[in-house]
């Protein structure tokens, strides 16, 4: 029997054009076989040498975000001692209150360093959900209608997904 081939490929940078958070892309990227055997993929490429296995072609396709691309710039125009107001990323120019930065520091010291569900913990969910009520006067279900993301694009892509029907119906 055969040896079985597995794609091993870093989480950070799957396809090259993606890579733009750490840098402008790269020209090619190393796809390795458990056997510690690498072969050189070329941006664009839909397979490496005859010695790797094939990758789907719409990874040429993927394009950086533009978001991530200026971040970059602004990150490379800083460490180059320019002084810039960027305002590229939602990120908050000041640090976080001491309650914050005490209450996370408990949840890592009470081992809460896991990875949570994916809608947030139900904790957060329910937290969520009393704050509305009480400052909106809107009530909502934390289990089936409050879910937390990961930041503003994550959300209103799944709102939109959720919300628009091809072709407009619906």
């Amino acid at each position: 029997m055969g040896r079985r081939r597995s794609l091993v490929v870093a989480a950070v940078c799957l396809a090259p054009s993606t890579c733009a958070a750490f840098g402008p892309p790269h020209p090619s990227a190393t796809v390795g076989a458990p056997s510690g055997a690498a072969t050189r993929l070329r941006a664009g490429a839909s397979s490496p040498s005859p010695e790797g296995p094939p990758l789907n072609p719409l990874l040429s396709q993927i394009k950086p975000s533009k978001t991530v691309e200026v971040f970059s710039l602004v990150k490379q125009m800083e460490a180059e001692g320019e002084s810039v107001t960027s305002l590229c990323v939602g990120e908050p120019d000041f640090a976080p209150p001491q309650c914050v930065l005490d209450a996370a520091s408990a949840a890592m010291a009470g081992g809460q360093t896991r990875y949570t569900a994916v809608t947030g913990t139900a904790d957060l969910r329910s937290s969520i959900a009393a704050d509305l009520s009480s400052r909106k006067g809107v009530d909502y279900d934390p289990v089936t209608e409050v879910v937390v993301g990961n930041g503003a694009k994550q959300c209103v892509y799944q709102g939109m997904l959720a919300a628009f029907f091809v072709g407009g119906g619906g």
